[in-house]
């Protein structure tokens, strides 16, 4: 009940803050991070094992023993975007997770007919006389405190964007926290921009990432017959920014936005992920070599090109 409480508490911020934001503003924000997130659907608010809680969900640095580093190439609809991440969590007592991403379009070729004044001809073609690159960079810094009962993290978030000829800042910050339902079941609750993030341009131009929350549910079992351990993801994110169509479900100005996510442990050096994303489904499958992950992600997307990605990742 008191759950539910904090939930309602929330959506009455959210639809509170949607007059003064600007809609899709916070898109860099909600992308995601990790090989093994993205092929479980984009799920990640409850999954303790991700090299990447600074971006999911910084409350969960309280379960985590080891060090973690991972780093991340992505080659989005056959290789026109290029998604890379870093991300570390280590610390002796109160861990500490840092998750760096960069997300852009390279070598975007600017052109012109040699002759502007005249039509595209056979002997007024357009030629490259440059480029440009727009990108995205944004880094995390996840912390976490135990207060009484309650496991927060807090997630302090400054983003750089890069946009042909125009630059901008932001800087805002996630609060989060989880509930263990059941020995083997979690609840975990993060509201992302809680205070509104600020994004400001050198043009003078400031947008306002309106907050939205982002709710999951984690649950592991054995799995029947094959006596393997398996966990189920259900990820719903929350927002308040009138998107309508563009969501999986629209009511009103709120709008809701499901994942889902499977994971099943084949062998003991060997996991295999399945998901599904929005629209889009997704797999993927992880190598345990010692104390190395090798992770891979597969998207297949039925309007635009599949994507894959890959991670490398240590664990002391």
């Amino acid at each position: 009940m008191r759950t539910l409480k904090i939930v309602i508490i929330i959506m009455i911020i959210l639809v509170a803050f949607e007059l003064s934001a600007t809609k899709y503003a916070g898109e860099i924000f909600q992308i995601g991070a990790g090989v093994r997130n993205f092929a479980l659907g984009n799920c990640g608010v409850t999954d303790v094992n991700s090299s990447s809680l600074a971006f999911w969900n910084s409350a969960l640095l309280t379960l985590v023993n080891e060090n973690r580093f991972e780093i991340m190439h992505a080659e989005e609809y056959s290789g026109l975007l290029s998604y890379d991440t870093a991300a570390a969590i280590w610390g002796k007592t109160n861990k500490f997770s840092v998750v760096l991403t960069r997300i852009g379009v390279d070598d975007i070729p600017l052109t012109e007919l040699e002759d502007p004044d005249e039509p595209i001809s056979g002997s007024n073609r357009p030629y490259k006389y440059g480029s440009v690159n727009n990108s995205d960079i944004v880094v995390y810094f996840g912390f976490a405190r135990k207060f009484g009962k309650y496991n927060i993290g807090f997630t302090p978030k400054l983003a750089y964007r890069n946009l042909a000829d125009e630059n901008g800042v932001g800087f805002g910050a996630d609060i989060s926290t989880f509930f263990l339902l059941k020995e083997n079941t979690i609840l975990a609750i993060k509201l992302r921009d809680f205070f509104s993030t600020q994004i400001l341009w050198g043009n003078g131009t400031h947008e306002i990432v309106n907050p939205s929350l982002d709710a999951e549910v984690n649950h592991s079992f054995v799995l029947p017959v094959f006596k393997r351990n398996s966990s189920f993801y259900l990820r719903t994110e929350i927002f308040a920014e009138g998107r309508d169509t563009s969501s999986s479900i629209a009511l009103g100005p709120v709008s809701l936005d499901y994942h889902v996510g499977y994971e099943l442990n084949f062998h003991s050096a060997v996991d295999l992920y399945m998901g599904y994303d929005l629209t889009n489904i997704t797999s993927g499958l992880k190598l345990k070599i010692q104390n190395w992950d090798v992770n891979y992600s597969f998207e297949y997307d039925n309007e635009l090109e599949n994507s894959h990605r890959v991670s490398v990742g240590f664990n002391l």
